[in-house]
């Protein structure tokens, strides 16, 4: 890789401690819980939405966007599933969730599956979305730091300290307010670098866009729709409107890393507009596919020395950071990088805020100090915080270990099909107050099970069964089964609680 520099090394010094100023200052005092956990809910929609895009943008998607594009195969079938299923999922959590979400006070998802269906299933829901948080949140600050390592020149293991130590201070010093402020600011300059990035590379590519779009038109890079009916094809129009559309609501109703933010608005009507003005992540994600393009072409007119070459075709995902300490000015591709380093800090501190929330109100309250003041319960959501960051940024650690090559990290993302279809049907049971408790634990057990039998044919057959993405509605549908088998047979039928 290019040499990263001193001076990109200072960028990224400053970069932080500025983001952690900043953060500090716009974060002001918490006071309780509500403070820490919900921002007092007073926070402007249009910083909450910049918050839920920062999330799902992460800095995983922000090197892995040019990286399938920079593929000799890569092309825009991805973006199907954004098109299709992410806006479609947007507007069903809104229309669904969203209202239901705000009519009593709570601090998750979990605390409405409370109200509606009781403690029991809603400590189900919570134990799924710890399990799938533990492995997913766990791999992701993996994968920012094995690219941050590279670029860097540094240690994975340092990688993965300098991002825990960083995420639990920023969510020690004010909770979620903190986590979205810094969000925030962290979009405005991910924005601002690609855009840079796509002025630079226009002016490095020494032919017009005419000669450019036949460059990828004769590569193949332009396919944008699949209508194949193959189930065995991941990125098609039929898994973007069922599969991903399952996956982004699940994600956006049920995942407390997402609901979390949208929970400090002021009010239902503004969490609306958080969530819809989050859709402005279409146009960002269309951007990285612009530079993804930009970047193949560039090296294509330009070929890398072979060394270079022959890395960055193992591990595509280096390559637009590549470009950037490769090809823009230093200092300016130190923020860069700086970025989508604190982008993985981000990503970090908002899930060890949910599992604080989680820890501390699903189980702490309800099992073990049932009567505590509000200011124990914050400090102990700071301890929380500590232990949590400490138990992602060990996993990290360790999975690191075991693999390190990208074909391998990507079967760790496929951890949220064991849980998101299950989740998300204990969530629309509760919408509706279907089922008892023993019809939810049955379905639960089944969409589990079928989940893992799934991804268990496709890890010991030939070739896949079925692509993983299937696997998100066929989870839901097994779990109705199971639940109305149950419900059927008139077992424990009015184990229902009244709320």
């Amino acid at each position: 890789m290019a040499e990263f520099g001193l001076s990109n090394w200072l960028v990224v010094v400053a970069f932080l401690v500025a983001t952690t100023w900043f953060g500090h200052k716009m974060s002001g005092k918490v006071k309780g819980l509500d403070g820490f956990f919900l921002g007092g809910n007073s926070l402007p929609w249009w910083a909450v939405s910049g918050s839920i895009v920062a999330s799902q943008l992460s800095a995983v998607t922000i090197v892995a966007v040019p990286g399938f594009l920079f593929r000799d195969t890569g092309n825009l079938l991805f973006l199907q599933g954004t098109l299709i299923g992410f806006i479609l999922a947007k507007f069903l959590m809104v229309l669904i969730f969203l209202k239901p979400y705000y009519e009593k006070k709570i601090y998750s998802p979990y605390d409405f599956i409370e109200n509606r269906l009781g403690s029991r299933v809603s400590s189900l829901a919570r134990i799924l979305f710890v399990v799938g948080a533990i492995f997913g949140h766990g791999i992701r600050l993996l994968t920012v730091a094995l690219v941050f390592s590279v670029v860097a020149g540094i240690p994975i293991g340092n990688s993965i300290l300098i991002m825990g130590v960083f995420a639990i201070i920023w969510t020690l010093m004010g909770g979620v307010k903190t986590v979205i402020w810094t969000d925030f600011l962290l979009l405005l300059v991910i924005l601002a670098g690609v855009i840079f990035t796509i002025i630079q590379l226009a002016g490095a590519i020494p032919f017009g866009l005419g000669e450019a779009m036949d460059r990828f038109r004769d590569a193949d890079k332009l396919t944008l729709f699949d209508f194949s009916l193959n189930p065995k094809i991941t990125w098609t129009v039929w898994t973007s409107l069922i599969c991903f559309t399952v996956f982004e609501l699940a994600q956006n109703s049920v995942d407390q890393v997402i609901t979390q933010r949208m929970m400090c608005c002021k009010d239902w009507r503004e969490a609306r507009k958080a969530v819809l003005g989050s859709l402005v992540i279409i146009a960002i994600t269309l951007m990285m596919a612009v530079v993804g393009l930009g970047v193949w072409l560039y090296y294509r007119v330009n070929p890398l020395p072979p060394k270079i070459a022959a890395f960055l075709a193992e591990q595509p995902s280096r390559a637009y950071p590549y470009y950037v300490i490769d090809r823009l000015p230093a200092g300016l591709s130190g923020l860069i990088i700086a970025a989508i380093f604190a982008a993985g800090i981000s990503t970090l501190d908002s899930a060890i805020a949910a599992l604080s929330e989680t820890s501390i109100n699903g189980f702490y309250k309800k099992y073990i100090n049932k009567a505590g003041e509000d200011k124990h319960y914050l400090y102990a959501s700071r301890v929380a915080v500590v232990a949590w960051g400490v138990i992602l940024a060990g996993l990290a650690y360790a999975w690191g270990k075991l693999v390190q090559n990208e074909a391998m990290l990507n079967l760790a993302y496929k951890a949220p099909v064991l849980t998101y279809g299950p989740m998300l049907m204990i969530a629309l049971c509760a919408i509706n107050r279907r089922f008892t408790p023993i019809a939810i634990f049955t379905g639960t057990a089944m969409g589990v099970i079928t989940a893992l039998a799934m991804l268990v044919m496709n890890a010991c057959g030939k070739g896949l069964v079925v692509d993983g993405f299937w696997i998100y509605p066929a989870t839901c549908i097994v779990f109705v089964i199971g639940a109305g088998i149950v419900s059927l047979g008139g077992v424990n039928k009015n184990s229902l609680p009244n709320v």
